[in-house]
């Protein structure tokens, strides 16, 4: 017999599905049932098949420097993955190249930011580099750029 709940599953016996069809099974948390998917779902996003990410240590912009030059606390140039995925955006690169924050990787070098480049995409090796944030962004985009995107399409006239 099949009972749809007010949550969106369907139950058939002690089966329950997901809204998509998938099985669930709960699980017992403290003294409340916690429905769980019983399988993950493996995704391949675009910068898993043609590029890769570069992960931004966030600690290093929005704590570390700042401590280390509290004259540059609020400086808009430290908003620099949001500045590197407008950038990639406008140059065709967003999608393939994924710039993403983080937490602390651990690389802490005075007056720095650290960026993991994970060419996961493109079959190469991790690099953890160390750059100034406000005198190297050309620079760190361009790193990023020539390590993780894949080449750029051109239109061929017909």
């Amino acid at each position: 017999m099949l009972d749809s709940g007010a949550d969106g599953r369907t139950r058939t016996g002690d089966l329950l599905y997901s809204r998509w069809g998938r099985p669930v099974k709960p699980i017992r948390d403290a003294s409340r049932f916690v429905w769980q998917v019983s399988e993950p779902i493996e995704v391949k996003p675009v910068w898993s098949r043609s590029g890769g990410l570069a992960l931004v240590c966030d600690k290093c912009l929005n704590v570390r420097f700042p401590e280390d030059f509290p004259e540059h606390a609020g400086d808009e140039r430290l908003k620099l993955r949001e500045w590197l995925k407008d950038r990639l955006k406008a140059e065709g690169h967003w999608g393939a190249v994924r710039a993403t924050g983080t937490t602390c990787l651990d690389v802490c070098a005075v007056g720095r930011v650290t960026i993991l480049i994970d060419p996961v995409g493109k079959g190469g090796e991790q690099q953890c580099l160390v750059f100034d944030p406000l005198e190297d962004r050309e620079l760190i985009y361009q790193t990023i750029v020539r390590a993780l995107a894949p080449p750029l399409r051109t239109e061929q006239p017909a």
